[in-house]
């Protein structure tokens, strides 16, 4: 029977301990952004065969695929495409959706102006349905925004409101959305544009924006709470976002993170997304770039623009997630931003999207066995599959690479044989 031990090294491999008949999809290491990316998303492995009696078996057959990714990249899901009637292309949107993206975030439908246009009837019911679809993919989702420092983006009736009533309800609000999906959504942005608009702080003063983060906190203490704003990647307002950033944790405000928009309707400087990446950093909270857009006419251009995006963040080890704001034509906030045109065919940047994440910086590998029945190699973190064929025989299972374990041990020491052995993950079918 085959014994599969499966650990990481305590030491990163060298290009002469992997096997040269192993081969890997992504691109070999040629510049100093595919190095950090490879260092930062990639995790060494080594897979045992043994017989029964513990002795090592060469020249056994190993194939290893990856299944999903660890790292979160998302997507804003709109809201049309989830209601009980949905229109004719919510098939299509939500298997494009599945086959792209890991993660999610409600494009509108968790803003207050969506979730109470009336006073006093707060309905969860569309923002709901968006999230019990995504959980049922295993899809984590941020929740986005509980407030919008942006007048016009505040219902009308807030507006009409007192210092003291509104005070009372942006109370209401907090806590009850917070609590609403406390154990479902622990991340929110907070107060979302707040370098582009003072509805709030103007009405109830600065202090108002700590109250907030707390309120929210009251209805769901484990919330990691976003602030989240345009205009950094771009350089514009990078110096005022760390300046206000900084203020708010003097004051004591429970920042947990830091929201960066990309909203492009023109190529990126590569050099100054670097630059407000690195300058964030310094605050020791993650980065999510929460709001990917690239809106150029010419496609190529599109698609060169949005790989860089990708490329950078994904590169920075501050950066925890990348969301894409819509993908298709016919519902995107900017149409010519879209992936995929109205007839559901793709554009360039929807191959090069898939280009980075599905053959870039996705791992298949295979290869034999050394004398001592061992095989090492990289991947990207994330789900995998692996079989191992030796003496006519195959086992195969599902396992996860995981990130920042390279330190330890993972899975079991050889067992008596290897059902015994608890992995912690699936199984698949042993033989």
């Amino acid at each position: 029977m085959l014994k599969l031990l499966r650990y990481l090294l305590l030491l990163c491999l060298s290009a002469g301990l992997v096997l040269a008949c192993a081969r890997q999809s992504a691109t070999s290491a040629t510049d100093a952004l595919t190095a950090r990316i490879e260092q930062l998303r990639q995790a060494p492995l080594t897979v045992v065969v043994e017989d029964a009696q513990g002795r090592g078996i060469a020249n056994a057959s190993i194939m290893l695929s990856q299944q999903t990714h660890t790292f979160a990249f998302g997507v804003a899901l709109d809201t049309a495409m989830f209601a009980p009637s949905p229109p004719a292309a919510a098939n299509w949107y939500r298997d494009t959706a599945r086959q792209n993206f890991n993660a999610a975030v409600h494009e509108n439908a968790l803003k207050w102006y969506d979730l109470e246009p009336e006073q006093g009837k707060l309905d969860f019911t569309m923002a709901d349905r968006i999230l019990a679809w995504s959980e049922a993919q295993g899809w984590p989702m941020r929740g986005h925004t509980l407030f919008w420092e942006v007048e016009q983006f505040n219902p009308a009736w807030l507006k009409t409101l007192t210092p003291e009533q509104l005070r009372s309800a942006v109370k209401t609000h907090a806590i009850a959305v917070c609590r609403h999906y406390r154990g479902r959504i622990n991340e929110f942005d907070v107060n979302n544009e707040m370098l582009h608009g003072n509805f709030f702080r103007s009405r109830l003063g600065d202090g108002i924006v700590k109250e907030m983060f707390e309120w929210c906190h009251e209805g769901n203490p484990k919330a990691v709470l976003y602030v989240n704003d345009y205009g950094i990647i771009e350089g514009d307002r990078l110096d005022d976002y760390v300046q206000q950033i900084r203020t708010l944790l003097n004051q004591g405000v429970p920042i947990g993170g830091i929201g960066i928009q990309a909203h492009l309707e023109y190529p990126l400087d590569a050099a100054k997304m670097q630059r407000a990446l690195d300058t964030l950093a310094q605050f020791n909270l993650p980065l999510k770039i929460t709001e990917v857009s690239v809106s150029l006419a010419d496609e190529e251009q599109q698609a060169q623009t949005l790989r860089q995006i990708y490329r950078i963040a994904f590169a920075h080890p501050a950066v925890k997630e990348i969301l894409l704001w819509g993908f298709w034509e016919g519902n995107h906030w900017r149409p010519q931003a879209a992936l995929y045109r109205r007839d559901f065919s793709p554009k360039s940047a929807a191959r090069t999207y898939r280009q980075l994440l599905f053959q870039d910086w996705w791992t298949t590998l295979s290869g034999k066995t050394n004398q001592a029945g061992h095989w090492q190699g990289r991947g990207y973190l994330g789900r995998y599959r692996l079989t191992v064929t030796a003496k006519g025989k195959t086992a195969s299972q599902e396992f996860v690479l995981p990130e920042g374990e390279q330190h330890s041990p993972f899975g079991c020491k050889p067992p008596p044989s290897v059902e015994d052995c608890n992995l912690g993950v699936p199984k698949g079918t042993l033989y």
